[in-house]
């Protein structure tokens, strides 16, 4: 690439950096965000009269911030910008550093087979997300085939699918891989099921992050119902500690999930896409009616939830986070090695379901659960009834009993 004349403004070089970025395919943010970076430069230029960006100017811009407020990370976005300026000023591109990473095409022959793949998992029920990812994962273990001579079905052998296996450092795609191999085999579109050949990984098993009673009231208590944000925190919150609808489901609430009149709340749940419908009890009630009537923005929009500043767009799982989030660092709850999100909340009222009594099936209806099994985890953290299960240890006999009245030393 030709070194770019030193006389170059920066609109031209502007031009240059943001189509490299869509060619990586940066978020729309993120070019966005750019776009203000090089404004804010382009107004120091003018005021200090040059017409032409050079590296030292860029290095005047940044010393010009070090003597202004600012987060380190929008000093650190600016020293990006005059990096990948830079860089095009020499050599016409810039590396990319922080963009989007490029998912790999499916090779042209396995296109078909990677639609009916697809159709497949969407009508045995993945939802769009999963759908997603077995997509990227179908176009990584097909070029990663090619990369060690397996151009077609025919040809794939397991020294083929061993190769590829090595080649594939992100071990969450083994299962994906495991199930296409399946999907080959019982399709006949290859001779023999190699999925065996896929290594299998174990799941670390974490318990579910649980808070007591009188913890889960301390965060109730916390937001300020005098003032709008707070009357639309304090009804997510119910929802989420009292009922245990998923954060992602509070966010799409509209008012036609709405039925004040009969206390009910139905919609679709984005998770599983099945049906949910689950009593309003009187103090979420009339919460959501509070922050309909007094503290909801005034705007056209059919979500219950939203923002209360410019765009006022409705709220996302991000939001829901730092809401309770905030919470529990208003209570001052310690949350040292715990999850302090929605779903926390969640956890602790299935938690609480089944150690009060409640039996399986009835708590896996009120979260929404397709598996039945789905819930037995949380018995595990009632000690109290676990203790009841603890079988009586044996009479000691024989060397162990020597060794317990000092006649044997090991």
């Amino acid at each position: 690439m030709d070194i770019l004349n030193c006389q170059t403004s920066l609109s031209d070089l502007g031009e240059i950096l943001l189509h490299r970025k869509e060619e990586l395919k940066c978020s729309a943010s993120t070019i966005r965000m750019c776009k203000y970076h090089l404004n804010r430069l382009q107004i120091f230029m003018n005021i200090n009269g040059f017409e032409f960006y050079t590296p030292d100017i860029g290095v005047l811009f940044l010393t010009s911030l070090k003597c202004r407020k600012g987060s380190q990370q929008k000093k650190a976005e600016y020293v990006a910008l005059i990096t990948q300026l830079n860089d095009c000023l020499i050599y016409g591109y810039f590396k990319s550093y922080h963009c989007r990473k490029i998912i790999a095409s499916t090779p042209t022959q396995y296109v078909d087979l990677e639609n009916q793949y697809l159709k497949w998992c969407e009508e045995k029920g993945n939802v769009p997300s999963t759908i997603k990812n077995k997509k990227s994962a179908f176009s990584k273990w097909f070029c990663l085939l090619e990369s060690v001579g397996c151009s077609s079905l025919t040809e794939i052998n397991p020294g083929h699918v061993t190769g590829a296996v090595l080649k594939e450092h992100y071990t969450g795609n083994y299962g994906y891989i495991r199930e296409i191999l399946k999907y080959l085999a019982q399709n006949d579109l290859v001779k023999d099921d190699l999925s065996i050949l896929i290594p299998k990984q174990k799941r670390e098993y974490h318990l579910p992050t649980t808070y007591d009673k009188d913890e889960r009231k301390r965060l109730e208590m916390a937001p300020d119902r005098t003032t709008s944000i707070g009357k639309r925190d304090y009804a997510i919150i119910l929802l989420a500690n009292r009922l245990g609808i998923r954060c992602i489901d509070i966010c799409h609430l509209t008012f036609d999930n709405l039925n004040l009149d009969d206390s009910i709340i139905t919609f679709e749940m984005a998770k599983t896409k099945e049906p949910y419908e689950i009593y309003l009890l009187d103090d979420v009630k009339s919460a959501i009616i509070d922050y309909i009537e007094n503290g909801r923005p005034a705007i056209d929009d059919k979500h219950i939830f939203t923002m209360h500043r410019s765009p006022y767009a409705p709220i996302s799982r991000n939001t829901i986070y730092g809401i309770v989030s905030k919470v529990f660092r208003q209570t001052g709850i310690d949350t040292s090695n715990k999850k302090h999100g929605a779903h926390s909340l969640r956890s602790s009222l299935a938690t609480d379901m089944v150690n009060t009594g409640e039996t399986y099936e009835q708590t896996r209806k009120v979260l929404g659960h397709r598996d039945p099994n789905a819930i037995r985890h949380y018995a595990r953290l009632d000690r109290e009834k676990l203790r009841l299960c603890a079988l009586e240890a044996r009479e000691p006999s024989g060397y162990f009993e020597r060794f317990l009245n000092g006649e044997v030393k090991l």
